[in-house]
């Protein structure tokens, strides 16, 4: 996911490992058709699914979520905009949800610039899974206004989420339930916890591509490259109009004689990223790769910051923070495919973490 600019759907793979409860959980992502669903490090896992795109003028989604662990239920809630016309607050009354033309009641609605934003009860919610092996036609509508929520991909989704939860014929399986008790499901662990460490706000040196020193360090960093990483698009800098040409090298000191390396590595339509490397001091040694779509280094955090392109802006949002020794991932999260709501509808998490 490196260029946004170029967009393909995001998480269009799982990334799934065998997990017992005894073990570090690995956050999970996966999408089908108008559906995605991320289980994240404390094994709670948050299933969207959207409008498809034939309706993208008025933008639905609905989140469904579930925390690890024996008994725990599913909580839903749900958006609700316009892409090109600005809804009348005063046709808003008397919302209804429906699962197949069958009315399933009125939905409670908050209003903040045209984002409606509310929260299945609990007979809503269970009409909907009680749909998740069907067809099911999934409608907010009144007098005035009608969205629609695809189910193209919920069953794959939830699924998904089942096999992570390790509910897969256990009694509560979202898709294919069993007879099978709870008692070896997937257990809820806490957030991360990392204590962060303040380092310098500004570079102490800037190195320029026509320096020795440069170059030399230049050739460290290149070599630190993920394994899949392509050698001749890893960190290629900026197009010059006769070719891509690396650019300046900025160092930060971090703590325990370590500093941080960081140049602009690409820049598109939408986006730039910059690499951030850790090493000695002494500029010698091997570097230690952090991430190639960096937006900011400061006072011992990275963050990344990078822009889907679709209707309506989604995000990718990443963050690491430095503990004394290294950098440690705290945010890895993704706002919800590009489907018409500004900034993204969603948070969803493969890391969830507290930072002290």
């Amino acid at each position: 996911m490196k260029r946004f600019y170029a967009w393909t759907s995001l998480c269009c793979l799982a990334v799934t490992s065998p997990l017992t409860f005894a073990k570090e959980i690995q956050g999970m992502s996966f999408s089908h058709q108008d559906w995605e669903v991320y289980c994240s490090n404390t094994g709670t896992c948050r299933a969207a699914g959207y409008q498809d795109d034939y309706l993208q003028s008025m933008p639905a989604t609905i989140l469904l979520t579930r925390k690890a662990g024996a008994k725990q239920t599913v909580q839903g809630t749900f958006a609700l905009s316009s892409f090109d016309q600005a809804l009348d607050n005063k046709k808003l009354n008397n919302l209804n949800f429906f699962i197949n033309n069958q009315d399933y009641g009125r939905v409670r609605i908050n209003i903040s610039e045209q984002l409606l934003t509310g929260a299945l009860n609990r007979k809503q919610l269970n009409a909907l899974l009680q749909q998740t092996r069907k067809k099911a036609n999934i409608v907010f509508k009144n007098a005035y206004y009608t969205w629609q929520v695809s189910d193209a991909g919920m069953t794959a989704s939830l699924l998904k989420m089942d096999d992570f939860q390790q509910r897969m014929g256990t009694v509560g399986a979202l898709v294919n339930p069993g007879t099978a008790d709870e008692s070896k499901v997937l257990a809820a662990q806490p957030k991360l916890v990392v204590n962060k460490v303040k380092t310098a706000a500004k570079p102490y040196l800037t190195l320029q591509p026509n320096s020795r020193q440069y170059q030399n360090l230049h050739k460290l960093l290149m070599a630190a490259r993920p394994t899949q990483s392509d050698v001749a698009e890893f960190c290629e800098g900026i197009y010059d109009g006769e070719g891509a040409k690396p650019q300046a090298i900025e160092l930060y000191k971090l703590t325990n004689n370590k500093v941080i390396a960081t140049t602009l590595c690409w820049r598109g339509a939408y986006n730039e990223g910059y690499g951030a490397w850790v090493m000695n001091q002494s500029l010698t040694g091997k570097a230690s790769f952090v991430t190639e779509s960096a937006s900011g280094f400061a006072a011992g955090e990275i963050s990344s910051a990078q822009k889907g392109r679709g209707i309506g802006d989604c995000w990718k949002m990443s963050e690491w923070i430095w503990q004394g020794q290294a950098f440690v991932q705290t945010v890895d999260r993704w706002s919800g495919m590009c489907k018409g709501f500004a900034g993204g509808a969603w948070d969803l998490d493969l890391i969830e973490a507290v930072v002290k």
